[in-house]
Formats: structure tokens, sequence, C-alpha cells
């Protein structure tokens, strides 16, 4: 009897998916459960698993091309196979055991954020057998509670801003309605599509993933419990990328229910009505512009004379101007001292400037103090790992290698550059050691990304740096309101602004503070790494109209030879 192969089901609510590996051709005898090709998409790889035994007569399908739910893909010649009632699994009590198992890989990883899990795919690329520990979800922070979620939400505002602007556009909109439940939901839906495809690239990958918190046993010895298995790990070598949680201010108050953190801000089903920001780095600003643009009553309370004070003054002041116009309080020079909680539930928070004591009310408080490593979710003594000199994170080398010959450590537990992608990289070179590659990690030219709004992006050495060390420089700086890209799209605030180093002849930082800045930072990232001249910078074409052209005008500027400004 001949019977059609329809794609009944694909991963989660997909309707399309990717045909990835197949097994079975046509003309080929088959069994009923075995797998004829796997099916990929943004949540999985799915398994197409036969009905029937019985000789492929037909099969439509290549690998890579995309087929979509309810379609026919082939066909086979046989008997279909009545799947057996599953038997009722009788009561345990819970005196189930878990599987005991004993493994010896290569390679274990404990930690699946960004650096984590780029080592083990990197090192099953070059062949290594990789176990990878993970106690929460693959992603880490940055997928799960950091970096995507806080963008897709600042997406979402950024249509929000759009629309109160509209009839700057040609647009009269008459009236709106934020759903805050429809905003995570949307970040919810972008996280796990994500994470989807993590989990789908560790099993392609044959990395195998065990749940569940590691257990130092000994030097070697790694342990990891869950309902399903007890792993007992002895390892060849040891990559910790543990992460980092957020940290705290040692003040009366601190610890009081109800203080927030950027974790559970992600989950907000409501928008406070005012909320006090203890912070004002890269978390505190990018949810200041967030909150207040969502109608929240923003402060900022920053302890450093300026906010985001890693960047040259000039920088700051764009953001700092623009977060004034959208009648966000910004309050340097300032200390928290305390935070108390009022009759009707709101906090008050106590703050020093100078010499004088000032009192902020708001619905809520988020502390944006900064992160500080998972120094305490391992027993790094018994694993001989040694901690660097402030005792704030594990000292590494530049090959990511510790104090014990055989364990390396990635990400924001180094506390050397808490970023994902430097946790990426650091692990790339981590598991290349391992496999006698002999690198090295450079932090020279590393770029930042700050989606406030105007985004910042920069990279390299900034100008206070390099007046610091005494460097002879010059800068290049170009406006965005000079650029036809962002006066079309009405986005002028900004500009690109090159640090170039006259002794080497080189670019050395630069900084974008505008639309799109975090984007185009990476083109300043390349010109560095590549060691480039003014002179042959000067003679890369850049695509019109676009912001990106504004990288070129300030190359030609270094010489005094800017084209659109002057």
């Amino acid at each position: 009897m001949e019977f059609k192969l329809k794609i009944e089901k694909l991963s989660g609510h997909d309707t399309e998916g990717k045909v990835g590996k197949i097994n079975i051709k046509a003309g080929e005898y088959l069994k009923s459960g075995d797998v004829i090709f796997t099916i990929e998409s943004g949540k999985g790889a799915l398994k197409y698993i036969s009905k029937y035994n019985g000789t492929i007569k037909e099969l439509n399908i290549v690998e890579g091309q995309v087929i979509k739910k309810n379609e026919i893909i082939g066909s086979i010649e046989g008997e279909e196979v009545k799947a057996a009632e599953p038997q009722k699994k009788g009561y345990t009590f819970g005196l189930a055991k878990p599987k005991q198992e004993t493994l010896e890989p290569d390679v274990l990883i404990i930690g699946g954020g960004p650096g984590g899990y780029v080592a083990a795919i990197r090192g099953a690329q070059l062949g290594l057998d990789v176990v990878l520990i993970e106690e929460d979800k693959l992603g880490g922070t940055c997928l799960n509670y950091g970096c995507i979620p806080t963008k897709s939400i600042a997406h979402s505002v950024n249509v929000l801003n759009h629309i109160k602007h509209a009839e700057e556009y040609g647009f009269k909109v008459s009236d709106y309605e934020i759903s805050m439940e429809k905003i995570i939901d949307r970040k919810n839906n972008v996280v796990s599509t994500l994470v989807g495809g993590i989990e789908h690239l560790m099993s392609s990958n044959n990395i195998k993933v065990i749940k569940g918190k590691a257990v130092v046993k000994d030097k070697d010895t790694i342990t990891v419990n869950n309902k399903k298995v007890n792993a007992t790990i002895q390892f060849k070598n040891l990559i910790i990328a543990a992460g980092s949680s957020p940290s705290s201010i040692n003040i009366e108050g601190a610890d009081l229910e109800g203080i927030s953190t950027s974790k559970n801000l992600l989950e907000m089903t409501e928008v406070p009505k005012s909320i006090t920001i203890i912070g004002g780095g890269v978390i505190g600003m990018e949810f200041a512009f967030i909150l207040n643009e969502l109608g929240a009553k923003v402060h900022v309370v920053e302890y450093m004379p300026k906010i985001l004070s890693v960047l040259d003054d000039d920088v700051i002041e764009v953001v700092k101007n623009a977060a004034l116009e959208k009648g966000i309080h910004i309050h340097e020079g300032a200390s928290a001292s305390a935070i108390r909680k009022t009759l009707d539930n709101e906090f008050i928070t106590e703050i020093t400037i100078g010499d004088d004591s000032h009192y902020i009310t708001s619905e809520k408080v988020m502390m944006a103090v900064g992160r500080k490593a998972n120094l305490d979710s391992l027993d790094l003594e018994k694993l001989d790992v040694k901690l660097n000199e402030r005792k704030n994170g594990i000292a590494v080398n530049e090959r990511m290698l510790t104090s014990n010959l055989n364990i390396y450590a990635i990400g924001d537990i180094t506390n050397i550059v808490q970023l994902a992608h430097v946790a990426s990289h650091q692990g790339i070179v981590a598991i290349e050691n391992i496999a006698e590659m002999d690198v090295s990690m450079n932090y020279d030219n590393i770029p930042s990304a700050i989606f406030t709004t105007p985004e910042v992006g920069s990279t390299g050495i900034t100008e206070r740096e390099a007046k610091a060390k005494g460097f002879d420089y010059s800068i290049g700086k170009f406006p965005l309101m000079a650029n036809g890209k962002a006066l079309a799209m009405g986005e002028i605030e900004g500009f690109v602004k090159l640090i170039y180093d006259n002794t080497k002849d080189q670019i050395i930082g630069g900084s974008i503070v505008g639309a799109h800045a975090t984007d185009m930072i990476a083109t300043v990232s390349n010109l560095i790494g590549k060691a480039v001249t003014k002179e042959e910078a000067s003679h890369i074409i850049y695509a019109h109209p676009t912001t990106a052209e504004s990288i070129h005008e300030a190359i030609l500027d270094i010489s005094d030879r800017g084209l659109h400004f002057g």
C-alpha cells in the first residue's frame, strides 16, 4: 500500500523549516522508528520519523530546502505500524533514582553564556569532546536577562517614540495605547527563539549539555546532579565561565523588599509612575531612557562626576542633553546614603551632593551599580585556582589560563571586561589554546555598544586616554546634522569622532553618538584592527546616502580635508 509522507508538525509554532541531514534515499527500505531526515528551525531540530515499514518510493527534498507544514514531500510503499499504547507508569513515591554517569571529556565547560557556549561550539569544530554544564538557561545573563531582552524592549520604545513624533513625518496619530504585556511577550519570543537556536547548535555539534549546579569534588573532578542524572565528570581541561550577578551598595535599606534590578524590570507588567535609578552607567542610562519613554518619572543618581564616565566628555554631553530634554532628572557627583519606605509603600532615597542631603520620592528604586563575578559558585581553592590582586575575579594570563595549568577562565568571572562579545572571544582563545593553537587576547580594540537615545558606540583609545598617555594625536570629527541620511530620518543628534596617532600614522580609537552608532562602530574597529593609515582610509568608498558616510568625513577631517562640513 502507498502512503504519502507529509510534514505534520514542526518545532513550536513554526510554519516552516529547513531540511537538515537526509539519512535515507528513494528506493531504500526502512522500518518504523527510523529517522528519514531532520528539520531545522529557530527553535531547534526535529527528527522526521517513519511510521511505516517499507520502501521509499519518492523523496522530493534536498538538504537545505525550505519546507512548510502540511507539505507532501514524498511517498512510501509498505505498511503502517500502529504505535503501541503507552504503559501507565506506576507511582514511585519519589524513589526513582537518577542515572549514574561517569564522563571523561577533553573539555568541561561550566556556564552556558556567550563565553561558554561559543567555546563549546569552537571546541566541537576542532574535534574535541565537549561537555557543558548550565545551572539556569543556555545563553546566560546576556541572552536571557540582559543584552537581548533590553534591546528588544528598547526597540519597542523606539517605535513608540516614532509614533509620538509621527506628525513630523506626515502622519497624524490621534491615539495609541501601551501594552506592556505585548512588549514583554515580544521580548520573551525573541529570547526563546535565540535560546532554541543555541540548543540546536549544541545538539548539531554533539555537545553534551547537563542542567544543574557544578560541584567541585577535587581538582580534576566535577559532579552535577539533576532529576535524570548524577554525573561525575573527570575532565582533561576545564573552562570556568560562571558569569556575574548584579551588585548592590552597602547602605541602609539596600535590602528592602521591592528594590528592583534589571532582571525583574524586564518582566514588569506595569510601568512605574516614578523610579529612582542608582547608577548612571550603561545599564542605568539604558533603563532611564526606556522607562522615561514609557511614561515614568525618572531620577538617575550617579556617584561619579559624570554619567557614562568611561566616555569622552563631548559624547557624554550629547547623551546627557538628550536625557534632560526628555525630562530625565540626572544627579551627578551624588552618593545614595539611605533608602526608606513610606507608609503608602513608596521609597525615599537620601542622596548626598557635596555637603548637602537631598531626598527623592519614587514608586520604585533600581540598583544599577555594576556586576560582581560569581566567585562563590565554585570551590576555587579546591581547584587550585587563584584570584587576581583585587580579589574580584579569577586571575588569568593572555591565553585565559589560570594558576591551574588545566583550567581556563573566561567572561565576567575574570572581571577584566564585562561584555558578552569579550566573553565569546575569550572563549575562543581558551579553547584554541586547549587545542594547542597558541593564541592570545588583546584588549586594545574592544567595541562597546550603549543603547541610549541616541545610541553610543566606542572602541579603542578615547581622547581622554590619549591625552593622559601623552600621545601625539589628532582628532577627526563630523556632525550627523551634516549627513543627508540622518537629516532625512530626523535624527541629527551626535557625531563621529576618530582618534589618530600621528606617530604611528594610524587610527587608534573612535566614538560615535547618534543614529545607528552601535552598528557603525564595527567599521571603526576594522580600521583600527588593520592599522589603516588616514591616507589608505580616505580612499575607501562609502555608500550614499548612509550615516556611515560620516565615518569617511571624519577620516578626511583628520587632515582638514572634510567635504561636507567646515
